[in-house]
């Protein structure tokens, strides 16, 4: 539930949450006014009788130094009811202490209580005018020096600006968040590039041509404006990357996305725009950087430069000259030591890890890659004892069966080694870009790695290393755009073993061996107690099927055995209905 909130006049009690990476912070408020709904009220009683409430938003000020006039939305979340804030003022009361407990708040770099004094000494209660609009005049002050005036203007300019995007936008709807993304992809000058050029906001993933639409015929900007329509082009692929996974369209299709956006919304008597005014554009992006065309393929350039630096990349692994290693004697005494007979599919699959400085291994659920992986990591510990070896996954719940499954618990994410948060926050989390390390590096459910995490992952291998690829190209998607671990089987550069027996599932199971058929193609499916069709004429109706399902499942087995049935069921969830 939301509901608006009038400005509201507090001041900074306490914080709760602050992260400097987005300056996303969530802090506690003091006030008397009681327009604060009850159900914000922190049901304390303070001293000073003032309400305390909490309040989320960014680049909050974190010090009581001023009072500010919040702006926002009062909404229920799990922590209670919040102030979502979208507009945030500091009130400098307009005397000498005033400006001086502001100044001397830290929230201008640059400026600590000495400097504040000192500035106010010299200026006054124009001190704040001066900073605004004559900043260079700081300079006459005893250890201002021209670096100490690019931070303190620097610093002063992104609170100002912060605040005035996000008083540009709240009105369309624009999250805090979205508007601090904007702010940090635009920079200090992004309130005037937004003024001059709304659809500058088009290049930035997340808007959508439309809210952007809505906010260029406020700046009166013509149906036919040649920016409007590079907007919806830079929108349509970004669409078809964040909602079809796709890292370029076909230049016809783009073509036809890019007219639907731009003539829907036009009244009836507005000209339609034409496909003509569409490829102009086009042309003028792909002159600017903004596009790459490749034959009929158009590409946002990010997206582009995502591909060829990971084709490269992969060029550059699989060119090593890195000898065979004959692991047959090794091998067999493993084999003969832990009791194990591989099929002729898995030996091949052990064998190309040691032939190659990259290998592929894949095949569906029950095939024996974890089989296969154990005997690869005996093999490389008992030929290289002294090397470094690294099991990585996409996800954390990925790494941690890996980790169980092989035995090996120094299993972790590939965002963990590579010191990543995600694609949106790139890798703010850390500066370091060292290479990753190791003699061998396996990485399971690879079908999971999007373009934007292999690029970052495949750079950062270094000469020497072996790498071993885990996956079923058929089960689990990609995160993000573009379908890696497909293309990389299907390219015929990197040796791949497909391991098509199957060894897991109970004796009559069904489950393994039908996802085997359809994948080949063959509907021909076999039908019993463990796999059955149930008929569902819309995607609500089987919702309540499954709902169904799962409660009768937990009725008649309890949730322990549910669990275990859930596991297999998870295997399996790519194969389609028949």
């Amino acid at each position: 539930m939301k509901t608006d909130a009038d400005d509201i006049i507090a001041t900074f009690d306490g914080k709760i949450f602050d992260n400097p990476a987005n300056r996303y912070c969530v802090v506690r408020m003091k006030t008397s006014d009681t327009d604060v709904p009850p159900g914000a009220r922190s049901q304390r009683r303070y001293a000073d009788h003032l309400i305390r409430f909490t309040a989320v938003g960014y680049d909050l000020p974190l010090t009581d130094a001023v009072q500010l006039t919040l702006s926002g939305e009062w909404m229920k979340s799990k922590y209670g009811m919040q102030l979502q804030v979208t507009d945030w003022r500091e009130i400098v009361p307009r005397t000498e202490d005033g400006v001086l407990a502001y100044l001397g708040s830290g929230l201008i770099k640059g400026i600590g209580k000495k400097t504040a004094a000192e500035i106010v000494a010299r200026f006054g209660v124009d001190a704040l005018e001066v900073i605004e609009h004559q900043p260079a005049r700081l300079t006459e002050i005893s250890g201002i020096t021209e670096n100490k005036l690019e931070a303190i203007k620097t610093s002063y300019a992104e609170s100002r600006a912060l605040r005035d995007v996000m008083a540009l936008l709240a009105p369309f709807g624009l999250t805090p968040k979205m508007a601090a993304k904007i702010y940090s992809e635009l920079g200090p000058a992004c309130v005037e590039i937004l003024r001059k050029s709304p659809f500058a906001l088009c290049r930035i993933s997340g808007i959508g041509f439309r809210r952007v639409d809505a906010i260029a015929q406020k700046a009166n900007l013509k149906p036919h404006d040649p920016l409007r329509i590079q907007g919806a082009v830079s929108c349509a692929l970004d669409e078809a990357r964040s909602r079809g996974g796709h890292l370029f369209l076909p230049r016809e299709e783009l073509l036809h996305e890019a007219l639907k956006l731009l003539n829907e919304k036009l009244p009836a008597a507005q000209p339609r725009l034409r496909s003509e005014e569409v490829e102009k554009a086009l042309s003028h992006m792909a002159e600017e950087g903004q596009v790459v065309l490749s034959r009929e393929s158009v590409y946002l350039s990010p997206a582009f430069a995502q591909e060829d630096d990971t084709a490269r990349c992969m060029a550059r692994l699989l060119s090593q000259k890195m000898p065979a290693e004959n692991v047959g004697v090794c091998l067999a005494k493993i084999k003969t030591r832990v009791g194990l007979n591989l099929s002729d599919h898995q030996e091949a699959a052990v064998r190309a890890a040691f032939a190659n400085p990259v290998s592929i291994i894949t095949g569906s659920p029950g095939t024996g890659k974890t089989t296969v992986l154990k005997m690869v990591l005996e093999v490389y510990r008992a030929l290289h004892p002294d090397e470094t070896i690294r099991l990585m996954a996409p996800t954390g719940r990925a790494s941690r069966r890996m980790a169980e499954s092989t035995g090996f618990a120094g299993a972790g994410t590939m965002h963990s080694a590579l010191g990543l948060l995600s694609e949106e926050d790139g890798d703010k989390r850390t500066d370091r870009k060292s290479p990753l390390d190791a003699g061998l590096i396996i990485v399971d459910e690879f079908s999971m790695v999007d373009m934007w995490l292999a690029k970052q992952f495949f750079t950062r291998i270094q000469p020497g290393t072996r790498l071993v690829l885990v996956g079923d190209p058929d089960q689990l998607p990609s995160v993000g755009a573009g379908n890696v671990f497909r293309e990389l089987i299907a390219c015929g550069l990197v040796p791949v073993t497909v391991l098509d027996r199957l060894f897991r599932q109970a004796g009559d199971s069904l489950i393994a061996y039908n996802a085997k058929l359809i994948n080949e193609g063959n509907t021909k499916l076999c039908y019993g107690d463990d796999f059955v069709f149930l008929n569902a004429e819309s995607q609500e109706d089987a919702s309540r099927i499954l709902q169904e399902q799962y409660c009768r499942e937990i009725a008649a087995n309890g949730s322990r055995r549910y669990r275990s049935c859930r596991r297999s069921v998870r295997r399996a969830r790519s194969v389609p209905t028949p």
